[in-house]
């Protein structure tokens, strides 16, 4: 009897498993797509090249909102890679704001959680340095000090914004290494309008 009663149990939670298992699988795969495309959308951004750039963007965008739906039927599931992927997702539309100029999307325009559109935004402060290093390279000293003006005011918000690791995990972590990639940025900018002079 009380074996039968916990094999009964068993079979009948087998079935929503092997579901969730399979979606699981679906999930991971359709996470490394869109880290793929997000990465590919930050890179032809630095590059200048706008249509591709807003192309791989629109299919990652079509790609999170797949996610979002199967993640709407197994939260569980939102962990790791998927995590990941929609943090990559918020950097890719910060950086493709900035570089293009085109409207900024928030979390719900694309189907991710607030808080990896968040930890996104740390990630792609990062990503304004590089910009900032190259707009250096092309001497193109005030247009570095523009973005370097919008890497600090983003740092601000950010660190006012500050909650417990547990309701946004990494953010601190982020914080302090954006503190540094500041300091270093306006070290170049500074170095560069020396050699000006």
């Amino acid at each position: 009897m009380f074996v039968q009663k916990i094999k009964n149990y068993l079979d009948s939670i087998n079935g929503v498993l092997q579901e969730r298992f399979e979606n699981r699988e679906k999930l991971l795969l359709m996470a490394r797509e869109l880290i793929r495309f997000c990465g590919e959308t930050i890179s032809l951004s630095h590059k200048g090249r706008r249509e591709e750039a807003l192309k791989k963007y629109e299919l990652a965008i079509s790609k999170a909102f797949e996610i979002e739906k199967i993640i709407s039927n197994f939260p569980e599931l939102l962990y790791g890679d998927v995590g990941v992927a929609f943090q990559e997702l918020a950097e890719a539309s910060v950086v493709v704001s900035l570089y293009f100029n085109v409207d900024l999307k928030l979390p719900n325009e694309l189907g991710i959680p607030d808080i990896y559109y968040i930890t996104g935004i740390a990630d792609a402060i990062g990503e304004m340095r590089r910009r900032v290093l190259e707009l250096l390279k092309k001497n193109e000293v005030e247009e570095a000090e523009k973005t370097y003006q919008i890497m600090e005011e983003l740092y601000e918000l950010l660190w006012e914004f500050e909650y417990p690791k547990s309701l946004v995990p990494g953010l601190r972590q982020k914080i302090d290494s954006l503190r540094r990639i500041l300091e270093e940025t306006n070290h170049d900018i500074f170095l560069a309008k020396l050699g000006r002079s």
